[in-house]
């Protein structure tokens, strides 16, 4: 038996379904019994090649895919690094631009002012916000060139004292004591502590001592720390080798400094009166005031610039002939990448990242776990085409199907559910609410902040990278079995249901707010950024989805309304305000058509001539039945619905035909006329001034438009433009409520402005009146320094008048000196200003 071939074994009958009184071999046409050891030797050798092959070919494949994602991802990492790399170069280049920004407005004050005391540049330093824009900043101050003759008259300046002079170069006051009012000597909260720069002991005591023709002493000071304060004493030019020759070529000097602990800056930067250095030698020497002397911690600008690339590390350099000084933050990684790119005025940057991927597929975790999986697979795919080979029974393959959302639910951007599916859910959560009074639906509308200008700034696929990033924090901040969808645009909805007592919607508000708070990556597109956004909240009985959504749209814009990046619930008084809103609305439209609208005229004063030089025109809405309404009552609805356009349009060309009429009545006067953002962002505001001035017949010089500071500093560049065209029509522009908002000098010096409006009673939160009167001060210099007038806003008091005069200021305005008034009352006042023109009386009209 044991020589005998090994018999194959017997196919199993058929199923009653297939077809029977046939062999089996001719229905399904293989060869027969008597066949088959030979045809399964076959099968098996055919199964060992194709397993064989499956592996070879798997291997071979993951090798190739697993080297082609190493190389892909190392090259992805290289361009992210110089992505990365460039951004921190500009924004470093931006900081050390606005460093020089700081270098110049400081030496622009001391060349007007070369003998400011300490309390003088604490003034100023308040006045320019430098702490709060310049955290940097550690010392500013100014050393004066004082000859060995002058040290006496050098002492009684800092000290307020007269001196006598000892031998060796000591001088020793008579009667050392500060002469400084308190209150002006001492610094507001956040701001660089002043000293008199007096060495302790009360006498200068020059360091290092010796007799010499020349000391740079420091004249005045501020310091961050007070114990870091340089004295007085202190001879920079017998410690700054180069210092004096610094005078002569214009340039200045950065060197290594010690502030505390940490490794700072010294930039010492000549002053010339004019703040220009002459061409000539003599004449620059004859013009020189001193140097201007800031100490920096350039340590700290990398650390704000390290917070959005951790793990990167930062090597800030300057070199300039043989000036050579660096600054490092971070800990760069070994095997790190490294670029230097060349910044601004002889800075240099080197930039150190991540290690960089190799390009080896075995030294790379993605390419690696390719690379296995493929060979595992192909092994699998292998056996399984071996063991079919040995004729192993198949069994029939039932593919499992994925139930697929339907696509018309679900948004195709994020995977999060559409406006229709979550209409549906807050339906059927609101009838089960009403099923059982236990239950409440709420909802949380999400409105992302400033989205249009990721759009128009970053392009739509960092909008859309951003939208993804919105659904994706918002699921992970909220539970299992509520929803998160996108309603529209970038408006996303959160629905809530919950037993009554347990509902918390505004910490889960928090905590969608503290989610979009975190830094957000985008791909390919440079340095983190935040975002935020507004939200609103309803909840409690409400008969349909849409009134619930309804609601939280309601609170929604008051969310907006206040500031952005917070939440607001709904109350019942948003719907009664949005009611008269619409009804407002809809008879400001009809105002237009039926002549509602009135401008009343509030007159400018020269102080120096207490003459009218210019009115302001004022518009108000006659309400048929509310009577007049004053601007805040009905502009902010005319600015969202678009009617301050053509309302802005009839006042440029009511006020331009009331001043044609007053000129050729004799009363040659100035008309100012407010301008929104939305009328100067029209492509055809230039056209509606000219055509104004058409009409009107008046010259260009005598209009004046008015822009808020705000409106200015949206976007610099864009209104330079559009006020530099309608400059070119001859008016004139002032930038209204200065000092409310962060215009930099260096933007308006760009700027064709003539004019600087400040109101009194919003330069600041505080009621200190002195305070205000500081401010005020400190912008009067600023325009004199830019060559603008400034012209001070609502004055009503003698008092403030009195402090206006003393000041310098010679234009101002306000209800003490003259009420808006209509244009038939303002005409009696031009008529009553000529008769009284030859004489001054001691104080303005009322």
């Amino acid at each position: 038996m044991s020589d005998l071939p090994e018999q194959p074994e017997q196919s199993p009958a058929p199923p009653a379904t297939e077809v029977q009184g046939t062999d089996p071999s001719e229905s399904t046409g293989l060869p027969s019994n008597d066949d088959g050891p030979r045809l399964r030797i076959g099968r098996k050798t055919v199964g060992a090649a194709v397993a064989v092959l499956c592996v070879a070919a798997g291997t071979v494949g993951s090798l190739l895919g697993a080297r082609a994602v190493a190389r892909h991802d190392s090259a992805k990492a290289r361009q992210t690094f110089q992505q990365s790399s460039a951004g921190i170069a500009s924004t470093l280049k931006q900081g050390i631009q606005h460093e020089e920004d700081l270098l110049i407005s400081a030496s622009t004050f001391f060349a007007g002012k070369p003998k400011a005391s300490a309390a003088e540049l604490s003034t100023w330093v308040k006045w320019a916000q430098a702490l709060r824009r310049y955290p940097e900043l550690q010392k500013l101050g100014f050393v004066a060139l004082v000859r060995a003759p002058e040290l006496a008259a050098f002492e009684a300046q800092i000290t307020g004292h007269a001196t006598k002079t000892l031998r060796s170069g000591v001088v020793k006051p008579v009667g050392l004591q500060s002469t400084l009012p308190a209150k002006s000597a001492a610094l507001p909260a956040k701001s660089l502590p002043a000293k008199s720069s007096l060495p302790a002991g009360g006498y200068l005591s020059i360091v290092p001592p010796g007799t010499r023709s020349f000391y740079c002493l420091s004249a005045a000071e501020l310091a961050r720390n007070p114990a870091h304060h340089t004295r007085a004493s202190h001879d920079y030019c017998a410690h700054t080798p180069g210092l004096l020759s610094s005078r002569d070529s214009a340039l200045s000097i950065y060197a290594p400094a010690s502030a505390g602990r940490s490794r700072g800056l010294e930039v010492q930067a000549p002053v010339y009166r004019g703040n220009l250095p002459p061409s000539g030698l003599a004449t620059r020497r004859g013009a020189f005031v001193g140097w201007l002397r800031e100490v920096l911690l350039p340590g700290v600008m990398l650390q704000q610039v390290l917070r959005s690339h951790p793990g990167y590390a930062l090597h800030l350099r300057y070199k300039s002939g043989s000036a050579k000084t660096a600054f490092a933050a971070g800990a760069p990684r070994p095997g790190a990448q490294s670029t230097t790119v060349a910044l601004h005025n002889a800075w240099t940057v080197r930039t150190f990242g991540p290690a960089l991927a190799s390009a080896s597929a075995l030294s790379h975790v993605d390419a690696l776990a390719l690379l296995l999986g493929g060979i595992l697979l192909s092994v699998l795919l292998g056996l399984l085409a071996f063991l079919l080979g040995r004729g192993a029974p198949a069994r029939p393959l039932t593919p499992k199907t994925r139930e697929v959302p339907h696509e018309d639910l679900y948004d195709a951007l994020t995977g999060v559910p559409n406006r229709a599916l979550l209409m549906d859910r807050a339906g059927r959560m609101i009838a089960r609410a009403v099923r059982d009074p236990e239950l409440l639906v709420g909802a949380l509308v999400i409105d992302v902040d400033w989205f249009k200008d990721i759009n128009d700034k970053l392009g739509e696929a960092a909008g859309d990278q951003v939208l993804g990033i919105v659904a994706e924090r918002l699921e992970s901040v909220v539970r299992t079995h509520d929803s998160v969808g996108r309603l529209e645009g970038d408006q996303f909805v959160v629905l809530v249901e919950a037993k009554a007592r347990g509902a918390r919607l505004d910490a889960l508000a928090r905590r969608v707010i503290e989610a979009l708070h975190k830094p957000v990556e985008l791909d390919g597109f440079g340095p983190s950024f935040f975002v935020t956004a507004s939200i609103g909240i309803a909840y409690g009985r409400h008969a349909s989805a849409d009134e619930l959504l309804r609601d939280a749209h309601l609170a929604l814009d008051a969310a907006k309304a206040a500031g952005k990046d917070r939440y607001t619930l709904f109350n019942a008084n948003m719907r009664s305000v949005i009611e008269g809103q619409a009804v407002l609305g809809t008879e400001l439209n009809a105002a237009l058509a039926d002549e509602q609208f009135l401008l009343l005229y509030q007159p400018i004063y020269d102080l120096g001539t207490r003459k009218v030089v210019g009115l302001e025109a004022l518009i108000r809405w006659v309400h048929p039945s509310k009577g007049v309404l004053s601007p805040a009552d009905f502009i902010p609805l005319a600015e969202e619905t678009g009617l301050i356009v053509p309302i802005g349009r009839w006042a440029l060309e009511e006020a331009c035909n009331r001043a044609a009429a007053w000129n050729v009545t004799g009363h040659q006067v100035g008309i100012s006329v407010m301008v929104s953002a939305n009328q100067l962002d029209r492509d055809g505001f230039a056209t509606d001034v000219r055509r104004a001035l058409q009409q009107s017949g008046i010259e260009p010089s005598l209009l004046t438009l008015e822009i808020a500071e705000g409106t200015v500093m949206r976007d610099v560049a864009a209104t330079t433009e559009r006020l530099k065209e309608i400059k070119q029509l001859g008016v004139r522009v002032a930038i209204d409520d200065f000092g409310s908002g962060y215009a930099y000098r260096s933007d308006l010096q760009r700027m064709p402005v003539d004019f600087l409006k400040v109101d009194r009673s919003s330069l600041a939160a505080s009621e200190d009146e002195d305070y205000r009167s500081w401010l005020l001060e400190a912008i009067l210099l600023f325009g004199r320094e830019l060559s603008l007038r400034v012209i001070a806003k609502g004055i009503e008091t003698q008092e403030q008048l009195t402090a206006l005069e003393t000041m310098g200021c010679t234009l101002a305005q306000g209800f003490f000196l003259g009420e808006p008034a209509p244009a038939n009352a303002v005409q009696g006042l031009l008529d009553a200003d000529s008769t009284t023109a030859a004489t001054s009386s001691p104080s303005l009209p009322h």
